[in-house]
């Protein structure tokens, strides 16, 4: 039998990705067996082991291949916070609009348990959460200097609640039923965030005051 070209061999890596993640949506990441995934890609468990190590390996396939959800936006003339408003209204969008990205999250938040091999998954996770707030507290900096948040604003912890709000959100989001009418909310819930950190109209995030020892 002739090799495999590799424009070949990556359309097997693309389909072999593709049927876990549907998989993996279906019967969740713990009850799905690498045989599973070989048999529903049309392809034998020795190929599976060719493009990938381990199930947790095949997993990171899977979100890399779907990429970050949030894409913070660079819309020019826009200031920050409304930048960060339309970054955080572009993932409910997508969950909205791409299957593969809304099976994917649905994967990473409802249906992976992160223990024995998959604790390295959940490390590369938190290693993007710290991107985000990278990138999120460089948002507040940018609007604090331009004078659109309280003087006494933390952008760091700015940055961890609206982390917090983000990830809480796309979890209940993903959760909540289409009739339920919850995911309507969503939005407003995104304005009524950003809206608290402009000067004069939300809120003043400081950090919390120490009280002193006695």
């Amino acid at each position: 039998m002739a090799r495999k070209t590799k424009a070949e061999a990556e359309l097997t890596r693309h389909r072999i990705v593709e049927c876990a993640r549907q998989v993996f949506s279906k019967d969740g990441v713990t009850n799905t067996s690498l045989e599973r995934i070989a048999k529903e890609a049309g392809v034998t468990r020795g190929a599976v082991y060719w493009h990938f190590r381990n199930k947790a390996d095949l997993f990171m396939a899977v979100r890399t291949d779907t990429g970050t959800l949030l894409r913070l936006s660079d819309e020019a003339g826009r200031d920050p916070l409304h930048r960060l408003e339309l970054s955080l209204r572009e993932t409910l969008r997508r969950l909205r609009e791409e299957d593969k990205s809304r099976l994917t999250y649905e994967v990473m938040l409802w249906k992976c348990e992160y223990v024995g091999e998959f604790s390295t998954v959940r490390d590369d996770l938190m290693a993007a959460g710290r991107g985000f707030l990278q990138e999120v507290t460089a948002l507040y900096t940018e609007a604090k200097t331009a004078g659109l948040t309280a003087p006494d604003l933390d952008p760091s912890l700015a940055a961890l609640e609206t982390f917090c709000l983000y990830a809480g959100m796309i979890k209940i989001w993903l959760a909540a039923s289409p009739e339920s009418g919850l995911r309507d909310q969503f939005a407003g819930l995104i304005e009524q965030h950003v809206n608290g950190r402009r000067l004069g109209v939300g809120h003043r995030l400081t950090p919390p005051s120490r009280s002193p020892r006695k």
